[in-house]
């Protein structure tokens, strides 16, 4: 699982459903030094942007596998971005609280909003790829919104702001929840004026398609060999890029997803199957950057097998942020005072992810010669195919930043 927390640790981007604007009250007292607008950031803040958002992975990530029992799909950086709204509007400490959780500069507006604007611009539609995030406030109606937070808010894309009848129509705020997360929201509680929804789906196809003759139904095993059930699983020969992380001895797949290649999947697993649970606390945001160092091209075509698979989560956010120590927005309406009047005060946050993977893609796979001896030009112990029959980790990444879109563990057959 070590991988996974590797594959989880970049961002997730989102396209914002359409807005219910609410009223607004004068600027509190809480001060905003910068018109997103009016900032010019001069250099390269990539790797600083990266090292933020991978760093609060880390975070966001133990507590998700231990609680999903390593089977599971979800979007930290989508996290990251709906809390660094609540931070722009909480209280001081709060504030500072936050950002320091979210890496985040607390006297460089400049800086978190360009932060921001890569988070948020990472997942475009297209033809080919499908991918859609939500992200909303929904807020009890009749409370009127800091227009300064509202401002940064909807200029940067953290997330809409949508009302229902929280406090007086229970029934009917269910359903609009229900509406928008497509869930079964088992944890839903409307105790407090507002609650935090989350949505990402993910629908592609692969540049290279899977051969479609070669489906066929195989064994998936445990870390100690023995069976866990029976997968779907595609086959392809090609040429690929593939790398090794030496601090947690795993190797790397890279796939290109989409007909410009915007995205990349990445799959890993860990060499000789060892118990990976007791190495997850051992990652570091250092061992990204490995990761994206260690890939390279094949020089000859590879076996490659991945399960066809639907993977579905509904993760509680509030108890995984109160497992990290994010507790004051939840028990203490004071605490976002500056984003309305009354405070938006969330009693649940959730998120509910799904990710398809299937063998379709745009282009047939090539007319590879036979070759099995020649070198392949990648390091000796990745060897020369990447077989995920195994649990293994993955995730969807831009190609332009490396930014995480979802991050994933496969741990049992779900088809």
């Amino acid at each position: 699982m070590q991988t996974l927390t590797i594959l989880c640790l970049v961002a997730c981007s989102a396209l914002i459903s359409g807005q219910q604007h609410l009223p607004v009250v004068p600027s509190s007292s809480i001060q905003y030094t910068s018109d997103p607008g009016l900032c010019n950031v001069n250099r390269d803040y990539i790797r600083e942007y990266r090292s933020a958002t991978y760093d609060f992975c880390l975070f966001s990530y133990r507590p998700v596998a231990v609680r999903s029992n390593f089977n599971f799909v979800y979007s930290p950086i989508s996290i990251w971005m709906m809390l660094a709204a609540i931070a722009e509007g909480a209280d001081p400490l709060t504030q500072q609280n936050l950002f320091q959780l979210l890496h985040l500069p607390p006297h460089d507006p400049c800086l978190r909003y360009a932060f921001y604007q890569i988070a948020t611009s990472r997942a475009l539609p297209s033809k080919e790829v499908n991918i859609r995030n939500n992200r909303i406030l929904l807020i009890n109606e009749g409370t009127t919104l800091n227009p300064t937070w509202h401002d940064i808010v909807v200029k940067n894309s953290l997330l809409d702001v949508v009302t229902a009848p929280i406090k007086y129509n229970s029934v009917a705020t269910a359903n609009e929840i229900k509406k928008i997360m497509s869930a079964r929201l088992p944890t839903l509680s409307l105790s407090g004026n507002s609650v935090l929804l989350d949505t990402i789906d993910y629908n592609g196809l692969w540049t290279t398609a899977f051969a479609d003759a070669v489906i066929e139904r195989a064994p998936f095993y445990s870390p100690q060999g023995e069976v866990l059930g029976s997968v779907d699983m595609m086959r392809v020969r090609r040429r690929a890029r593939m790398g090794y992380i030496k601090s947690i001895h795993a190797k790397i797949l890279e796939l290109a997803v989409g007909a410009d290649e915007r995205y990349r999947m990445l799959f890993s697993v860990i060499i000789g199957n060892p118990d990976i649970k007791p190495v997850v606390a051992a990652v570091t945001s250092a061992t990204v950057f490995e990761m994206i160092d260690s890939l390279r091209e094949s020089a000859v075509p590879i076996d490659v097998a991945i399960p066809r698979m639907v993977i579905s989560s509904e993760v509680d956010v509030r108890v995984i942020l109160e497992d990290i120590g994010v507790t004051d927005i939840f028990t203490d309406p004071s605490t976002t005072r500056y984003i309305s009047d009354p405070p938006a005060f969330p009693s649940s946050f959730l998120q509910r992810a799904t990710l398809v993977l299937n063998n379709t893609g745009l282009y047939a796979p090539p007319q590879e010669p036979e070759i099995y001896n020649a070198p392949t030009g990648l390091e000796l112990v990745v060897g020369r195919d990447f077989i995920a029959d195994r649990p293994f980790l993955f995730g969807l990444f831009d190609a332009e930043t490396y930014t995480c879109i979802m991050a994933a563990a496969y741990t049992s057959p779900s088809l």
